[in-house]
């Protein structure tokens, strides 16, 4: 009898095996997104960006300072200050490192809003590059004019001194 019970739940587990699974689907739990506390988020950036945007020289180099002494606590605020209009090419630099490093940890919204100022970073890295370059020809062009000036008056005098003797 209990070899008949056990061949009965082997042929059972064994029939069972080949029907298909039909566990509910569990879908994955999608992300808690809270349009409010996003755009709060986001609009306190957005009034950060106007501060950035409307503050002078001393109040941008004294926020800089205050914020690299902070020591990486507020990366994104730092790398907005360094996008200043009136920022150096190595403060530029210096901010595209930081959105680099900073941007995969905060949510989409702000990725898409720090990513307008990447670009204008990159961008304005780029003419920075150019007008280097153009400044070196520029240069090198004026070397050589100055050289060709100085061949011109070696020949004029040359000339003035054979037409005189």
């Amino acid at each position: 009898m209990t070899k008949i019970w056990l061949c009965g739940v082997l042929a059972l587990t064994l029939s069972g095996c080949s029907l298909p699974l039909t566990l509910p689907f569990k879908s994955q739990p999608e992300p808690a997104w809270s349009p409010a506390s996003d755009n709060g988020e986001l609009l306190d950036w957005l009034q950060l960006a106007a501060e950035v945007m409307a503050s002078d020289e001393a109040e941008r180099g004294r926020q800089l300072r205050q914020l690299q002494q902070a020591g990486g606590r507020d990366e994104l605020r730092l790398a907005l200050w360094l996008s200043h209009p009136r920022a150096s090419l190595a403060q530029r630099q210096q901010a595209q490192q930081l959105f680099s490093q900073q941007l995969p940890a905060v949510n989409t919204r702000l990725q898409q809003f720090f990513a307008v100022y990447q670009s204008y970073n990159r961008e304005l890295i780029s003419l920075n590059r150019q007008v280097a370059d153009r400044q070196q020809q520029v240069n090198t062009l004026t070397r050589k004019l100055n050289e060709l000036a100085t061949i011109d008056e070696q020949i004029n005098e040359r000339r003035y001194q054979e037409s005189g003797q």
